[in-house]
């Protein structure tokens, strides 16, 4: 409990009469509600005076073997002692725990699918098995790997994430989008599979045309290039989405959809396998989320598709992935954060990733951390003291971790990280001492490649051709890169308020550079003003803010430009192995003391790897090439700075190495995706980033 708790208790019982407690020290995992061990320490002492202690010793839930590897690890906890070790009630089995290395990280969930079936082989049912982990993001990834092996598994993970329900939210989207980007998902369902090259001229299509959202499907024989087949699925799709527009209830079009006009729900329900009852529980839980839609303005599928990256975005749709009391009966592997495993048990316990940079994690510091002297016991300052409870936290949850398991437990870590250097093991694991076994195990099978990381079968007519930015862009997110300059269907993130700041600024940058005659002070500020209204933050009510955000940028600009001739910037075509990458700088300017800055200008802040990353390098080699003895510059009007780029010989080799890679794996149709809790929601293709349609896609590009 935490200290608020206490105070509560002793205003209603002052004395303590008839009050019970007990608690574990050792189990403390819940720091981050306030719930503190400090309350433990005190008592009898200075809370509740009178009270009596006691000691727990004997253990009802677990073997000898693994009573003995907790134990030895709680001695030498810091909110352990020589004492906290405890007895057995139950006789040995003697299997010791064990630790299951593997070279790659990739073999681990082999590995641990392969132990999953040995214990099921050995009597321990799918159900009465949980995989143990420290975070909802890495169960997922196991939950996906694991189904892909082959194992059953009980777990929803973020539901707007998860496969089943975004083919949903892309078949709601081409109902509100014009470029019908949806369609890349919809055209894998069985129901309506659609070729590669029959998708890609639809959007062709839809980009030529201005067709109202939704309503080329009415019109599928006026799409050329489409074949037959194609046209014969697209008319399946029309029916199944008739008397539907942009203004339908998402509700109401995808229960008629699931359950009148496609056999979808109906494959679910008689379904026996495990991972489709899985499929059709979460289906079943979205279908419940949207019908208890909040009212509000504008288009009912716009207004939910946008609630839907709110919720992932802030982490609001915990409640969504809980499993209904009915499908506990499932006989499928549970998959549960260390967290939400508290208080249960299982016969065969998994927790993989035991390495040095998993548990024990050393997390930031707060952003806003305590004024010293206000947390209650605390030696130091408060953020001696946050990293003091973390520590001592990290280690409550590996024992907590132990000691779910009634029979057998099962550790598993990689060696190896992907560049091949060494990943060191958990230092929690050597103070196990004789109670863990260990061994290394080579899986005898490859991990299923997912769906959405096969390569593109692409086909490009003719060399590459991009910008130094498209190609920046594959750097952080290929698969975006994908979607945005290769299918051309990616657009612009979900904006807000801010980002129509930045898109003002950047207008009245690209004005002045594109004139030659100087700005005053007046005109300044009606263009300042002008941009502003028209994108729509004329009548904000923090319109005076942006303002003033808006004209320090903008004058920040014009300082750095004080003095200088400006020259018409040229864009310079880099050609690598054969391939082109074009680089257009933003401004180049002469300055008085005769340096010329070849300068590249953002609105925003500048990213901690931005002067590194190859973006920087594509700049750096254009102006070696076509600007000798000139400087390359990167200005960021938030900051307030124009940096000088500058790489060593040896940097610039590798950043040129990394683009002609970055190209060759574009020809090669690899476009893997960066998968992130933060950016991903805000992505223009966050519904439809997955797997493709098969078959052939043809490109060209110069």
């Amino acid at each position: 409990m935490n200290r608020s708790s206490v105070r509560l208790l002793h205003a209603l019982r002052p004395d303590g009469r008839n009050l019970w407690m007990v608690g574990d020290a050792k189990q403390s995992i819940y720091r981050f509600r306030g719930a503190s061990s400090f309350n433990m320490a005190r008592f009898g002492k200075e809370d509740f005076a009178n009270g009596k202690r006691g000691r727990l010793k004997r253990n009802y839930r677990s073997v000898p073997e693994i009573v003995e590897s907790f134990s030895s690890f709680a001695t030498t906890m810091c909110s352990g002692d020589a004492d906290s070790g405890l007895e057995a009630h139950r006789d040995g089995k003697g299997q010791k725990p064990e630790l299951r290395t593997v070279q790659r990280a990739e073999q681990q969930q082999v590995a641990l699918a392969d132990a999953i079936e040995q214990l099921r082989s050995e009597g321990f049912a799918y159900r009465d098995q949980a995989v143990l982990c420290t975070g909802n993001e890495k169960l997922s990834t196991i939950g996906q790997d694991l189904e892909r092996l082959g194992v059953p598994v009980l777990f929803l993970g973020s539901l707007f994430e998860r496969a089943e329900v975004k083919d949903l939210l892309a078949l709601l989207s081409v109902l509100v989008d014009r470029r019908a980007m949806g369609m890349l998902r919809v055209a894998c369902w069985p129901d309506f599979t659609t070729s590669f090259s029959d998708v890609a001229a639809i959007f062709e299509h839809l980009r030529a045309a201005e067709h109202p959202s939704g309503s080329w499907l009415q019109h599928v024989d006026a799409i050329p290039s489409v074949s037959d087949t194609g046209r014969q699925t697209l008319s399946k799709l029309a029916i199944a989405l008739s008397g539907f527009d942009q203004t339908a209830s998402p509700w109401t079009v995808l229960a008629t959809l699931l359950l009148d006009r496609t056999r979808i729900a109906a494959r679910f329900g008689v379904s026996e396998d495990l991972a489709d009852r899985t499929r059709g529980i979460a289906i079943w839980q979205f279908l419940n989320f949207m019908r208890v839609q909040p009212a509000g303005r504008g288009l009912p599928i716009t207004r939910m598709l946008d609630r839907v990256r709110r919720l992932v975005r802030l982490g609001d749709d915990r409640d969504l992935r809980q499993l209904p009391a009915a499908a506990q009966h499932l006989d499928a592997v549970r998959l549960m954060t260390i967290h939400g495993a508290k208080g249960l048990e299982f016969g065969g316990v998994h927790m993989p990733g035991l390495n040095s940079d998993t548990i024990p994690r050393t997390p930031p510091a707060p952003p806003c951390p305590a004024p010293d002297g206000m947390i209650a016991g605390a030696e130091g300052s408060a953020l001696e003291a946050y990293r003091a409870g973390q520590a001592e936290e990290q280690e409550c949850l590996f024992y907590v971790a132990q000691s779910r398991a009634r029979d057998r437990l099962i550790l598993y870590a990689p060696t190896e990280k992907s560049n091949g250097h060494s990943r060191p093991l958990s230092p929690f694991l050597d103070r196990l001492g004789s109670a863990l076994t260990r061994r290394s195990v080579v899986p005898a099978r490859p991990l299923p490649v997912a769906a959405e990381a096969r390569g593109v079968e692409l086909v490009i007519d003719g060399r590459l051709r991009f910008g130094a930015p498209q190609i920046a862009l594959y750097e952080s997110c290929p698969r975006r890169f994908f979607y945005t300059h290769v299918l051309h269907v990616g657009g612009r993130r979900t904006t807000t308020a801010f980002m129509h700041l930045h898109e003002a600024v950047r207008s009245v940058v690209e004005a002045v550079i594109a004139s030659d005659v100087p700005v005053t002070e007046q005109e300044l500020t009606d263009r300042t003003d002008t941009a502003l209204a028209d994108e729509g933050l004329g009548e904000h009510g923090y319109r005076a803010e942006f303002r003033d955000l808006a004209s320090a940028m903008l004058r920040f600009f014009l300082s750095g430009r004080a003095g200088a001739i400006a020259e018409a910037p040229v864009a310079v075509s880099i050609n690598l192995g054969g391939e082109e990458i074009l680089v257009e700088p933003d401004e180049v300017l002469m300055r008085p003391d005769g340096i010329r800055a070849v300068r590249r200008v953002r609105t925003g802040h500048m990213r901690s790897a931005e002067s590194k990353d190859v973006g920087a390098a594509a700049l750096i080699l254009a102006v070696k090439q076509a600007y000798p003895g000139a400087v390359a510059e990167l200005v960021h009007l938030s900051d307030g700075e124009a940096s000088e780029l500058s790489l060593s010989d040896r940097e610039l080799k590798g950043r040129t190495d990394k683009l002609s890679k970055f190209l060759g794996d574009i020809r090669a149709g690899r476009f893997p995706a960066e998968v992130s809790s933060r950016t991903c929601p805000n992505c223009p293709a966050f519904f439809i980033c997955g797997p493709t349609p098969d078959g052939p896609l043809q490109k060209k590009f110069a």
